[in-house]
């Protein structure tokens, strides 16, 4: 061995990364005649270091001669994961995901419906919520435990007319009507008011509760209501459609091209040339003109130049207005005793029933002739013997048809002479060109009558004193 020359041990160097979650192991050659350090000398250090769960086959590594000075990983954490935050989806479009005009299969923009409203029935799920999550913990390469940020949580965002289910997961609407979000919240409105004109900016409304329009209803636009519907402007053609009650503080002029329905009860300044009906009363203050009134109840006009001019006025029960008619002889119809819609059905059957004996009559003559023919329908061609059972197979249907409509027609009847309380009032004036209905009995009105009431007496019209 040469005097100068230098022995020393190899050394053992362990590392960590900057969080300890690696450790990595490098052996430093010896000089000379120095000492290898062996597997169980890495194994006192790394026991020395508290370094858990080694990887023996890198220290193995690691020792050969070949890979000494490079580093070699031989233990490994585990990294903490952080919990995830709770979040909201929403079950219904946001109102800016909504807006905009209907588009139809032809690429037709169709801006009287804009979607403003959005429609949900009590119980539906409007929001679910995922909660925040603890989040897993970690440990370094000594086994010290990292921890785990819990992740944030949100709160629900309730607001009117929302509850959460029972597990606080699902907001949940608590009325039918329309669902938005206010501040943050999610709420559902039992009411959509305008504030303003139903025009272009707002479109048709389709809504399950009440609907109050605080200006007019314009030409074209269609309000469709599962409750009330009360319009503080006028109503110009357009189409009016509510489950419970209309209110119309101005007057109602749709026009051909309109119609006010209501269920329920139907109020309004006056009535122009416009249709409406109701399953209850109609009640206007001024004056009915040249309109088609159905009321499932009672049509009263009530203020002090009351007044029902044309047209065609039919109810249930009663009509009453302080004048009906003209001087000029105004062809109006008063039409009482019977529901509306009996009547108009009754008209249909027997104009269906009329036309349907025109065909039995004319496939009736047609059997009749072959029968005085006197060929033996088994002497018939296939075409012609085809054609004879299919004249036949028509006679018998359209003669059952026929009888279930007179089977309808006989009840309609029925209904029309079960009339106790039908009345019509004139309270001032009633002129000639006014025809009278009650049930089934007509009067022509052709002199002025006065302070008259007009009541169904032994099957006749006649007048009697007012209440």
């Amino acid at each position: 061995m040469s005097e100068n020359q230098v022995n020393k041990d190899g050394d053992i160097k362990i590392l960590f990364n900057n969080n300890k979650l690696k450790a990595f192991l490098e052996i430093v050659p010896p000089l000379g005649e120095g000492k290898v350090p062996t597997e169980e000398d890495v194994l006192k250090k790394v026991a020395e270091l508290n370094i858990v769960d080694v990887k023996n086959d890198a220290i193995k590594e690691a020792l050969l001669e070949k890979n000494w000075g490079e580093k070699f990983l031989i233990a490994e954490g585990r990294s903490a994961i952080d919990g995830v935050s709770a979040k909201v989806e929403f079950k219904f479009p946001s109102l800016a995901e909504r807006l905009g005009p209907k588009i139809d299969a032809e690429g037709i923009a169709d801006y009287h419906n804009l979607g403003l409203v959005y429609n949900v029935k009590m119980g539906e799920v409007l929001a679910i919520k995922t909660p925040a999550t603890e989040g897993t913990p970690g440990a370094d390469v000594t086994g010290k435990e990292i921890p785990a940020k819990k992740g944030v949580d949100l709160r629900i965002p309730l607001g009117k007319n929302t509850i959460c289910d029972e597990n606080e997961t699902r907001v949940l609407a608590a009325i039918d009507g329309n669902v938005n979000v206010r501040d943050s919240k999610i709420v559902v409105d039992p009411v959509f008011e305008v504030n303003g004109d139903l025009d272009f900016s707002i479109g048709n409304i389709d809504f399950v509760g009440d609907v109050i329009i605080n200006g007019n209803v314009n030409t074209g636009f269609m309000i469709n209501a599962g409750g009330n519907i009360e319009v503080k402007g006028f109503v110009e053609g357009a189409k009016l459609l509510a489950d419970g009650d209309i209110i119309i503080r101005g007057g109602i002029t749709t026009g051909h091209k309109g119609l006010v329905k209501a269920n329920g009860d139907i109020s309004a300044r006056f009535v122009e040339n416009s249709q409406i009906e109701a399953g209850g009363d109609v009640i206007v203050r001024e004056a009915i003109m040249q309109s088609l009134v159905k009321a499932g109840r009672n049509v009263k006009v009530t203020d002090r130049k009351a007044t029902i001019l044309g047209g065609t006025v039919q109810a249930a029960e009663e009509v009453e207005s302080r004048v009906i008619g003209s001087q000029l002889a105004t062809k109006t119809t008063i039409e009482v005793g019977v529901n509306p819609h009996y009547r108009e059905e009754l008209y249909v059957l027997n104009k269906e029933r009329n036309e349907k004996r025109l065909v039995m009559d004319n496939l009736n003559h047609n059997l009749q002739i072959f029968q005085r023919s006197g060929v033996n329908p088994e002497n018939l061609t296939p075409k012609r013997k085809l054609a004879l059972v299919k004249m036949l197979d028509n006679f018998k249907n359209i003669r059952k048809e026929v009888k279930e409509i007179e089977e309808r027609i006989i009840f309609l009847e029925n209904e029309f002479n079960k009339i106790q309380n039908a009345k019509v009032k004139a309270v001032d004036i009633v002129y000639p060109g006014v025809r009278i209905t009650i049930g089934q009995a007509n009067y022509l009105i052709n002199d002025p009558i006065k302070f008259s009431a007009f009541v169904l007496d032994e099957g006749e019209v006649r007048t009697a004193a007012l209440d």
